[in-house]
């Protein structure tokens, strides 16, 4: 999905960020901060949510990174490829969010979600 993903980015994007649909506790205001690392770097880092110094999600992943998601195969992510390329990666603090992941009933209660039937 995330080679599907960055293929379909608009051709002027300085990058894409990367959001997960199962992270609930990710607001408009902690994408709003990574967007600004982002802009800061001169869209040229990746740019990454953490938790207490633990790398989360979403990320943001710039344009020079674009060809090499392309080549990717199978069930993998970038992790590898940002510490290939070398690439300066920022990261900012934007609470739980960046580590709340509900992939069970289980994990939405206790994420504070409500599941009805």
């Amino acid at each position: 999905s995330l080679k599907a993903g960055i293929a379909k980015v608009a051709p002027d994007a300085a990058g894409a960020m990367i959001v997960l649909g199962d992270m609930p506790g990710v607001s408009s205001k902690d994408l709003d901060s990574l967007v600004d690392a982002f802009r800061r770097s001169g869209g040229h880092a990746v740019v990454r949510a953490s938790h207490q110094g633990k790398r989360g999600n979403p990320v943001l992943l710039p344009r020079s990174l674009f060809a090499a998601v392309a080549q990717l195969e199978g069930d993998t992510g970038a992790r590898h490829l940002v510490e290939a390329e070398g690439l300066d990666v920022i990261d900012v603090e934007i609470g739980q969010g960046a580590s709340i992941d509900v992939d069970t009933r289980e994990a939405l209660e206790g994420a504070g979600g409500v599941l009805q039937d």
